[in-house]
C-alpha cells in the first residue's frame, strides 16, 4: 500500500518554505543600507557618513582624494570645530565613477564640507531584497523539478508492492 504524501524526489514543500525563511533571515542579517537626509552638523563619531564636498573642499582634498571628488564615504573618526576627520571607504567623482580606499584617514576642512548623510539601515530596501532572493529560489526550484520531469510525487506502482508479475 502506498501512502499519499506531498514530497518530491528532492524534499517536501515545508523544507523549500524552510530554506525560503532562511534565505530571508540571511538577507535581513546583510540587510541594505542609505545615506539619509542631508544634515548640517556632525554625526556622532563611529558613525558610517557620506560627506559632499563643495567647490572649495574639493580643492583642499585634492591632493589626497583627486580633484573631481564629490562625495567621500567612510566612518567618522572625529571632528572639531575646523575639520572632519574620516576612515575613508569610497569616493565618488563629480562624474558619477567611484574609488574604493582602504580605510585612508583624511582631515577635511569643515569650510569645504557642503553636507553630511548618515548611513543607517534601511527596512523598505532590505525587505524587497529579501522577497527577491524568496521568489527567485521558489522559482528556480519549480525549474528544476520541470526539468527533472518530476510532478513531485512519488513513483506509482498501479497499488502493486511486490511480485506484481506472479498471480
Amino acid at each position: 500500500m502506498i501512502l499519499s504524501d506531498r514530497r518530491g524526489p528532492r524534499g517536501s514543500w515545508p523544507r523549500r518554505f524552510t530554506a525560503g525563511l532562511c534565505l530571508l533571515a540571511l538577507a535581513t542579517q546583510m540587510g541594505c543600507h542609505a545615506y539619509v537626509a542631508p544634515q548640517q552638523s556632525v554625526p556622532a563619531s563611529g558613525r558610517a557618513i557620506s560627506v559632499e564636498l563643495n567647490d572649495r573642499g574639493r580643492g583642499l582634498v585634492g591632493g589626497q582624494l583627486g580633484e573631481s571628488v564629490l562625495h567621500i564615504q567612510g566612518q567618522l573618526i572625529g571632528s572639531t570645530d575646523s575639520e572632519v576627520t574620516l576612515s575613508v571607504a569610497r569616493t565618488v567623482s563629480l562624474q558619477g565613477s567611484s574609488v574604493v580606499w582602504s580605510g585612508e584617514r583624511v582631515v577635511i576642512p569643515r569650510e569645504g564640507i557642503g553636507r553630511f548623510r548618515v548611513r543607517e539601515f534601511s527596512r523598505g530596501r532590505t525587505m524587497l531584497l529579501a522577497a527577491g532572493v524568496i521568489a527567485g529560489v521558489l522559482a528556480l526550484g519549480s525549474l528544476i523539478s520541470l526539468a527533472a520531469g518530476g510532478n513531485g510525487r512519488p513513483f506509482d506502482t498501479g497499488g502493486c508492492t511486490s511480485n506484481c508479475n506472479e498471480k
